[in-house]
Formats: C-alpha cells, sequence, structure tokens
C-alpha cells in the first residue's frame, strides 16, 4: 500500500488487491464511506496474473449440493464467507416438519455448518385437548416413538426448496 498526499484534502492511495475483491466490495464500500465523493481508477498490475490459493465452497442443504449458491473465494477467506452464508439461510429457510442441515464444503471438508431446527408437535395432545390421558406411560412412550420415527424417515427423504427471494437475499453481499 502506498499513499501520498496531493494537498491538504486530497490523498492518493496505491494498492494491488485482487479484481474480484474490486469488484464485489471496494466500489460500494468507497461510495459509502466518502459519502459518494471518492473515486478509483484501475489499471493491470506490472505482473498481471498472480497465483493465489483459491478454493471452490459449495453450499448443502440436506446432503443435496445447491449448485447457484458456490462461490470460489481466498482460502484464507472460505471459512468466514462460508459461516456467513451459512447463517444468512438459517435466517431465510422456512422451517420445516424436520431438521434442516446446512453445511459448507471446501476442498472435501466441512468449515461452516448450522441447524435449522424442526418443527415441535406434541403428539399427546390433539386440538388443544388430551388425546392421551393420565394412565400407563408405556402408551404415551410408543406414540412419541412413533413419532420419532416417522420424523426420521421424513429427514431422510425430505427436500428443502429454496425460493426466489430466500436465494436472492443470500447471494446479496450487503447485509440486509
Amino acid at each position: 500500500l502506498e499513499t501520498k498526499p496531493l494537498d491538504d484534502l486530497s490523498w492518493i492511495f496505491r494498492a494491488r488487491m485482487p479484481w474480484a475483491e474490486v469488484v464485489t466490495d471496494f466500489h460500494d464500500s468507497l461510495k459509502n464511506i466518502t459519502a459518494g465523493y471518492g473515486s478509483f481508477d484501475t489499471k493491470e498490475a506490472d505482473p498481471p496474473l498472480q497465483s493465489a490459493t483459491l478454493s471452490k465452497v459449495d453450499i448443502v442443504l440436506n446432503g443435496d449440493v445447491v449448485d447457484p449458491l458456490a462461490f470460489v473465494c481466498h482460502k484464507d477467506v472460505a471459512q468466514g464467507q462460508a459461516r456467513s452464508v451459512c447463517d444468512r439461510l438459517k435466517e431465510v429457510l422456512p422451517r420445516q416438519q424436520f431438521v434442516t442441515v446446512i453445511q459448507a464444503k471446501a476442498d472435501g471438508k466441512i468449515i461452516a455448518s448450522s441447524r435449522l431446527s424442526a418443527y415441535r408437535k406434541d403428539v399427546l395432545t390433539t386440538g388443544g385437548s388430551k388425546a392421551v390421558g393420565g394412565g400407563d406411560v408405556t402408551r404415551k412412550k410408543k406414540l412419541l416413538e412413533k413419532q420419532k420415527k416417522g420424523k426420521k424417515r421424513q429427514q431422510s427423504s425430505g427436500k428443502v426448496t429454496l425460493s426466489q427471494a430466500a436465494f436472492n437475499s443470500v447471494i446479496s453481499r450487503t447485509s440486509s
């Protein structure tokens, strides 16, 4: 980073930065910080291309890879960006009757994970009145076990659909 003052109010900053960072974040941040007065000019660096350690991050919902949400970023920031995408997905996805597992994978490893809890429905009560009153506890346990098996079966076959609004809110860089 090189800085040089032009006069009392103006400065020149010279820096090398990845083009992806300029395109997605830098321009918006510069305009926001300087209240629209800041500007920047770009030119190709002297050695135009430099090698970098990048990794592709795949987003996985209940074991299914969601290709449109995959992104490529530098390995150093992959975990932070993956965690932020998982957290945003957790906020925008609707709850299901089963647990939804949201994971981010990079280089074959899970680098971020989040769980969206299932709706809880008490099978021992129906419509506010008691379906299973007092008496034998084994009957209650039998009903709860039956519900547990059904939820497990539903989770293994359940598909999570991503609405267009949820997709747009996840891929936008600015947090709303």
